[in-house]
């Protein structure tokens, strides 16, 4: 007898899907980001067009529901693991080292930091994704390896490496964060998001007079201001706070070993950045790890049971 589609099953393809879109901006986003550090912006510039563009237009929200019952100092950690310090020290990252350590070191962290706390905050045992995340992380590790060993900008790498494993511990705080407080996708995204313009543009206005935007070519202003702000700041957050509602912020880290990938396959036509084997594997072992650790293959065998 056919049991059909359950409401439970809808929310777990629901989940993947937003998780899955979310990947593939934030793969974009450390390539974009790199393009805009090397022609006219920096990375203060382009934290100040991704947080204003994403408040101004996230700020009605936020004027109509305030904070939605969370206290100041849970908006300022949410903001903090997923505004504007994580932005800066991940662009920053991307001015000692390349993209490819970014997509590599960020997800890896995040994924193992976000496996812990959702395990010690929310009770999320990781069980039979154990063997699906040691998969995912020996992918991400070779991922990353090739661009490791060529030793890319020098000695000063190992500073934006460093970065970089603050960036990923940064998000692991806000996955864990938003699914214990329970905080509405939309709404955690607009937190974020105002937060982040309230706390940080007036600073950089000052200090810069908004002189490199002014100065900058309006094609880029244009490219980063609309990646940055709609895409990378409120659309992927807002997937991806989805995706932790509804699978939990253990299966939502998940997501992150897709950005190495994503970020290979953008880096090539952006910046002639050509993925090698040991790329080319770890992107295989990623796909087969994130497989194993959503547990796909288990719930093709009991929908099968099910139906047969």
């Amino acid at each position: 007898m056919k049991t059909g589609k359950t409401v439970a099953d809808g929310g777990f393809l629901t989940g993947i899907a937003c998780g899955t879109l979310a990947a593939i901006i934030w793969g974009a986003w450390p390539v974009v980001s790199k393009l805009g550090v090397g022609q006219s912006l920096g990375p203060t510039d382009i934290a100040a067009l991704r947080f204003g563009v994403a408040g101004l237009l996230l700020l009605p929200l936020i004027m109509k529901k305030g904070l939605g019952g969370l206290r100041l100092w849970q908006v300022l950690l949410l903001a903090t693991g997923a505004g504007i310090p994580y932005v800066l020290v991940t662009i920053a990252g991307l001015t000692f080292a390349p993209a490819g350590h970014s997509g590599a070191i960020g997800p890896a962290v995040m994924l193992m930091c976000t496996t812990l706390g959702g395990w010690w905050l929310l009770g999320e045992h990781p069980g039979r994704r154990a063997l699906g995340l040691f998969t995912l992380l020996g992918g991400v590790l070779l991922i990353g390896l090739n661009n490791w060993s060529a030793g890319a900008n020098g000695n000063d790498s190992w500073i934006g490496d460093l970065l970089f494993i603050g960036s990923g511990v940064l998000w692991a705080s806000y996955t864990v964060l938003v699914k214990r407080w329970s905080v509405p996708p939309l709404h955690a995204t607009a937190l974020v998001a105002v937060t982040s313009m309230i706390a940080y543009l007036p600073l950089y206005l000052v200090a810069t007079g908004g002189v490199p935007l002014r100065q900058a070519p309006w094609q880029e202003l244009l490219l980063q201001g609309g990646f940055q702000g709609i895409c990378a700041s409120f659309l992927a957050l807002l997937l991806y706070s989805k995706a932790v509602s509804l699978l939990g912020a253990g299966r939502g880290a998940i997501f992150s070993a897709l950005v190495p990938g994503a970020a290979i396959v953008f880096a090539y036509p952006i910046l002639g950045e050509t993925p090698g084997p040991l790329e080319l594997a770890g992107m295989a072992l990623v796909t087969l790890g994130m497989i194993q650790a959503l547990g796909l293959i288990r719930r093709r065998r009991i929908a099968a049971i099910s139906n047969g």
